[in-house]
């Protein structure tokens, strides 16, 4: 028993030390025509939830729930066909329900490259689950930092442990950062925190910030954004959170600030507990 305890152990440990990404974002491409090149930019942003893959008690969804769910989203991105998708909350990794929801969402969609930034990858190297920030994008996207935020928490601990999946691409021939944010959930002063570090560590470059942002338009975090006076972007509007009947609004999407807001929408859409919001922009350099 005692053997087999630290077996597991060291198992344990070895995988979320070891075989974890960790700060180390990974991607993929396809191979396809060169994008052109665009004098509009369109965003999608969503949080899924994980697509439920784990229930209320800790219970499994099955494997047929997860693909209806991720067929439903797939359908939404296709529809709305943005150049660039950020997503929170996707698992590429569960073993009880083996499933890959970025891969799969990748392909349904036809997008060519695409990011991965773990939060969190929990358990033995054949039995664990793996979660975190994605982009899915049109345009070559050069991978550069998953930083722990502010508050990062040890490896064994999964719930509201983040970092920041920071990639590049070029648009209109300039240099563009790309930051998909998932942000402290239960603490304010904390998400401030994680927003101030974001915002030093894109600094004065041209940059997209678009995702979970877990604060409402009044709060610290969001007028630091705004006081950065580096962003355009629709701070206020229809509530994102939760899907079935918004109350909040903490999903956002802001693009470098000379660029122009051309439209902004919040989707009814209930396949996630986030609604997800798309934002079309004039690019101006």
């Amino acid at each position: 028993m005692l053997v087999a305890l630290l077996v597991t152990t060291g198992l344990f440990t070895w995988n979320g030390l070891v075989l974890a990404h960790g700060q180390t974002p990974i991607g993929s491409r396809s191979e396809g025509p060169a994008p052109a090149s665009r004098s509009r930019i369109k965003v999608l942003a969503w949080n899924l939830a994980k697509c439920f893959v784990v229930g209320s008690g800790l219970s499994i969804a099955a494997k047929r729930e997860v693909r209806t769910r991720l067929e439903a989203i797939a359908a939404r991105i296709r529809a709305e066909q943005p150049d660039l998708v950020f997503l929170s909350e996707v698992v590429t990794e569960f073993t009880l329900c083996d499933i890959d929801q970025l891969a799969s969402l990748r392909e349904a969609t036809g997008m060519p490259y695409c990011a991965f930034g773990e939060n969190y990858n929990i358990g033995l190297p054949f039995f664990r689950v793996v979660g975190g920030n994605a982009i899915l994008s049109r345009l070559p996207l050069k991978l550069i930092a998953n930083p722990d935020l502010a508050g990062r928490k040890p490896f064994f601990i999964s719930k509201n442990n983040r970092r920041f999946l920071l990639c590049e691409t070029t648009v209109a021939g300039r240099p563009v950062l790309l930051g998909a944010m998932h942000t402290d959930s239960f603490d304010l002063s904390q998400n401030l925190r994680q927003t101030e570090q974001i915002l030093g560590l894109v600094a004065d470059h041209p940059s997209m910030l678009a995702g979970d942002f877990n604060a409402d338009p009044d709060t610290a975090s969001m007028r630091a954004v705004v006081s950065s006076q580096r962003f355009t972007g629709a701070l206020e509007g229809d509530g994102t959170f939760p899907a079935v009947e918004p109350m909040r609004r903490i999903d956002y999407i802001f693009a470098p600030k000379t660029w122009r807001l051309i439209e902004h929408r919040v989707i009814d859409d209930r396949t996630s507990d986030h609604r997800p919001v798309v934002s079309e922009f004039e690019v101006a350099w």
